[in-house]
């Protein structure tokens, strides 16, 4: 748990809002939330909330759980009460820094608190790309009993962009697989012997050169928006699977359709995207792309996980 400038901000009679959908439907994140505070909104409507929607939501309240939702600097200056924000989840792109910062809210972060969840996900993209299995019960409807060839994961050379929370976790769920891991981190790994029999940490453009899998676990920041463009994609293999359950900005979606359309025995999976909500994209035509809606830490268990660490970030003195 990550806390900045907090200090006995709030209490059992502050007002707390909550403008997550997926934590306003969890019935004991709510409970939880009610035992410590007395006045608790929820966004039980499932309202998709920006701008002044957002501000009329957050109007008179001293503390906010926020998921999604653009907090901006016009956002924040009309909320004069609020004194703290909890995020619900690890993705800080959404925030102001500098606006929290200068209108004096606290800001608690929860980093690692969907990493399990994640990394499964990521996994599940691997797989499902690697045995070519994105529309095989379309094709069953329609009386198509395709049988196509797809790829073991075993022992194949995985890339791992970005030594996070997550993609520390993946590491290990892809151990069994007997699999060669490259990571590209700008800091130095610190591995221990074990880590050091499977994990090598290399340069991107070896990753990008040898990978067979490349799995993308970089937060969005100005250093990292479109980190992999035209001249990335040109180095890697032809056949290479690409999965990004990190953030849409940080691959160049144009640049990533010429790239799978000149080179059809390459895949991509990805669950996020530059725009979302997004329901009319040139990938989306390719039979080599598959798409999900922003889910990889919707489990059970994930919301739950970022949901009481949010909590213990309103609480944390």
């Amino acid at each position: 748990m990550l806390n900045l400038l907090m200090a006995n901000l709030l209490n059992k009679n502050s007002k707390i809002a909550v403008t997550s959908r997926s934590f306003s439907k969890n019935a004991r994140l709510v409970l939880s939330l009610r035992s410590k505070f007395k006045h608790v909104k929820l966004n039980t409507q499932g309202l998709s909330l920006k701008g002044k929607s957002l501000i009329e939501f957050l109007d008179g309240m001293d503390g906010a759980i926020i998921g999604i939702e653009p907090i901006t600097n016009q956002v924040i200056s009309k909320l004069p009460t609020l004194k703290l924000i909890s995020k619900y989840g690890v993705g800080t792109n959404n925030l102001d820094m500098r606006a929290i910062k200068k209108n004096n809210i606290a800001l608690s972060l929860s980093p690692g608190s969907n990493s399990q969840s994640v990394a499964e996900y990521a996994l599940y993209l691997i797989l499902i790309s690697l045995r070519q299995n994105f529309n095989n019960l379309e094709e069953i409807s329609r009386n198509v009993w395709s049988q196509k060839k797809g790829r073991d994961l075993y022992g194949k050379k995985i890339g791992i962009i970005g030594y996070g929370n997550i993609g520390k976790k993946l590491t290990s769920i892809l151990k069994p697989f007997n699999v060669e891991i490259m990571v590209f981190d700008k800091v130095k790994l610190k591995l221990n012997k074990t880590q050091r029999s499977f994990i090598t940490q290399v340069t991107l453009k070896k990753l990008l050169k040898e990978a067979d899998i490349i799995s993308i676990h970089l937060p969005l920041l100005d250093s990292t928006n479109d980190f992999l463009t035209k001249k990335e994609f040109a180095m890697m293999k032809r056949d290479v699977v690409l999965v990004n359950t990190a953030r849409g900005g940080i691959v160049k979606e144009g640049d990533l359709y010429q790239f799978l359309k000149n080179n059809s025995e390459a895949f991509a999976a990805f669950d996020v995207f530059k725009k979302e909500p997004i329901f009319n994209s040139k990938l989306f035509k390719l039979p080599n792309f598959f798409a999900s809606s922003h889910r990889a830490s919707l489990t059970n268990e994930g919301i739950f996980n970022m949901g009481m660490a949010a909590i213990d970030g309103l609480l944390k003195k």
